[in-house]
């Protein structure tokens, strides 16, 4: 998808290239569907891993090393998964 600059807000409204759907429109309903069945096959088969919640750091440091934390679990498991399915 190409990046468009503008140089002014009404620039930018005026340009109708990258059009929405219309309200009702059946397609919204394909579209989104596909989005859900595409971003459940990205999450299978050991899920997401980001711990549900809203949570409070004391600095950017400690949430960052949570993010490391819980994105090398899904890793690991990833990883685990895929050992899994090759020995089978």
């Amino acid at each position: 998808m190409p990046v468009t600059k503008y140089r002014t807000i009404e620039e930018m409204n005026n340009d109708h290239s990258h059009e929405w759907f219309e309200a009702g429109d059946p397609e919204i309903i394909r579209k989104i569907k596909y989005l859900w069945e595409f971003s459940e096959a990205l999450l299978q088969p050991v899920g997401l891993c980001i711990p549900r919640g809203v949570r409070k750091y004391r600095s950017i440091e400690e949430a960052n090393a949570d993010r490391d934390r819980w994105e090398t679990e899904r890793v690991q498991k990833l990883r685990e998964y895929r050992e899994g399915k090759r020995s089978e």
